[in-house]
C-alpha cells in the first residue's frame, strides 16, 4: 500500500511539472540595436530578443530599405556570436559582448563589409 502511494505521488508531481512547463510563458527581453556598415553610408536599427537561455533572434532594417533577420547564441556569460541573412541576399556573421545587464556592443561582416553595432540604450 505504501509503495503504491509513493508511485502515485511521483506520477502526480511529474504531471504537474509537465503542465507547468507548457503553461508558463517563455520569458524574453527585447533590446534596441543601432549600427553602421563601415566605410559606407549604410546604417541600421532593429531589436534583439533574448530568451532566458541567453540565445535569441534579431531583426534589423537598414536606411537603404533592406531587412536582415538573424539568430545568436551566448558562448560565455558575457559574449556571443550570431548570423544574419538579409533580403538583398547578403549573409553576415557577428560577435558581441555584453557590457552591462541590458547593454553591449559587437562587430562582424555582412557580405564583404565590416559593421559595428550597439545593443541597448
Amino acid at each position: 500500500m505504501r509503495l503504491s502511494c509513493k508511485i502515485c505521488f511521483r506520477i502526480f508531481v511529474a504531471c504537474g511539472l509537465i503542465v507547468l512547463a507548457f503553461t508558463i510563458p517563455a520569458r524574453a527581453i527585447s533590446l534596441p540595436i543601432k549600427g553602421e556598415v563601415q566605410n559606407s553610408a549604410e546604417t541600421f536599427t532593429g531589436k534583439a530578443t533574448a530568451f532566458l537561455s541567453g540565445d535569441g533572434s534579431l531583426i534589423l532594417a537598414t536606411n537603404t530599405g533592406v531587412t536582415c533577420y538573424g539568430d545568436f547564441v551566448h558562448v560565455s556569460s558575457h559574449a556571443g556570436t550570431g548570423t544574419v541573412l538579409c533580403t538583398d541576399g547578403r549573409l553576415g556573421i557577428f560577435n558581441f559582448v555584453t557590457t552591462g545587464l541590458f547593454t553591449g556592443s559587437g562587430n562582424g561582416k555582412i557580405g564583404l563589409e565590416d559593421f559595428i553595432f550597439h545593443i541597448g540604450k
